[in-house]
């Protein structure tokens, strides 16, 4: 244990021989940056009384979409995320309305017998993949403000996710339930990574044991050689048996991500080294060269950010910080519209010039929380790199930008 501690501790000071004198990241524009939209996203898209949200608003005040007047879930769990990273950045305004808004998403969106539906109606399906991102996005809650309804939410929520497993195909996760046309594998990554926070804050090694046979799973099936995941193994129909369609951006971000919580659970580099492999591919596959931004949807792409500012508190590579840095820099400048908000596309379709007649929370939400996300990264020179080593191999990861 000792000597793992002492590698660990040089491979960082390694790394951290080329951290720059000035800084990366604009962190106060960041939190600007983040603090805006958020702020915006609460005017247009919050519902009067109520922590909840629309799922769309349009320039004429109007908030449209959703169902029964209220957002889907899954742009709710990357409101959720949000919310956490404005209660690490200011704790006493923000903790208690994260309080509200998950009692508000758990009383209009949790089933009787298990799991969130993806709409408030008691008819709406639900989704093991949206389950599995407000699983980390609650295991994210406890870890930041240690209050236990939200570890026994996030338990809750695990559970319904691996009612989702089963051994068609070898394993892995279904996308919905009823329905078994294919195996997911965002269900199969996030809901690993889900396990593996249960783990490092319970102990218990049954979640270990989850997420190794889950990963494992993603690892053999859907896993190219470059590192990159399709997004689904097919089980019927005429693409039943082969991998497809698309190696997704957010696939990417979750196997990064996973590998490092799997990192944190077992100090094995391997694993550091996997999400490394991951990222470096990532660069190349989803960065525009010439504008260094992010080409894909944003609702998928926050995740990727997420996972490459994590590996930098990881590894201390700044290399993860200036890809992500051009890649913000690259979306407010370019992808904002005169009014504050944000279309699909981080990249593609070009600049925004004109003001969007409509905007989606599943829209606004990524980009907040890829703002206020990388503004709480720790400044790489703000450590000397005679200390950075020592002091990341006794701090856990997670608790690092908390």
């Amino acid at each position: 244990m000792k000597l793992r501690s002492i590698l660990c501790s040089m491979l960082v000071c390694i790394l951290a021989q080329d951290l720059p004198a000035a800084p990366i990241l604009n962190y106060q524009q960041l939190r600007d940056w983040g603090l805006a939209i958020h702020n915006e996203t609460v005017k247009t898209l919050g519902i009067v009384n109520s922590r909840l949200f629309a799922e769309t608003a349009n320039i004429q005040g109007k908030q449209t979409g959703g169902a029964g007047g209220k957002a889907y879930v899954w742009p709710l769990s990357a409101q959720f995320r949000v919310q956490n990273s404005l209660v690490r950045l200011d704790p006493f305004t923000y903790a208690p309305i994260l309080r509200e808004f998950s009692d508000q998403l758990n009383e209009s969106y949790w089933s009787a017998s298990g799991g969130y539906r993806s709409a408030i109606t008691s008819s709406s399906d639900r989704y093991y993949d949206d389950n599995a991102h407000l699983a980390v996005a609650l295991a994210e809650a406890y870890i930041i403000t240690r209050d236990p309804i939200y570890l026994s939410r996030a338990k809750s929520t695990y559970n319904f996710v691996l009612a989702g497993e089963s051994t068609a195909g070898g394993g892995g996760i279904f996308w919905r339930e009823r329905d078994y046309s294919f195996k997911d594998t965002i269900a199969t990554l996030q809901g690993a990574r889900a396990a593996l926070m249960l783990h490092q804050i319970t102990a218990d090694p049954k979640y270990l044991t989850d997420a190794t046979r889950l990963y494992a799973w993603a690892k053999k099936t859907t896993q190219q050689s470059d590192g990159l995941f399709m997004e689904k193994l097919y089980l019927t129909g005429s693409k039943a048996g082969t991998v497809g369609d698309w190696t997704l951006v957010n696939s990417a971000g979750m196997g990064i991500s996973a590998n490092l919580e799997f990192y944190d659970s077992t100090h094995n580099l391997a694993y550091l080294t996997e999400a490394q492999r991951i990222a470096n591919r990532s660069l190349s596959r989803y960065f525009d060269a010439a504008t260094g931004r992010i080409n894909d949807e944003g609702y998928w792409a926050y995740e990727l950010v997420d996972a490459l500012d994590d590996l930098y508190l990881a590894d201390r590579n700044t290399k993860w910080l200036k890809s992500v840095n051009g890649a913000l820099q690259y979306l407010h400048n370019s992808k904002q519209d005169p009014k504050g908000h944000y279309g699909v596309f981080w990249g593609r379709n070009g600049p925004q010039y004109s003001t969007l007649s409509s905007w989606n929370l599943n829209d606004q939400a990524p980009v907040a929380r890829a703002y206020l996300h990388t503004a709480q990264i720790p400044e790489p020179a703000a450590i000397p790199a005679f200390l950075a080593g020592a002091l990341l191999a006794l701090t856990p990861r997670r608790n690092r930008n908390s």
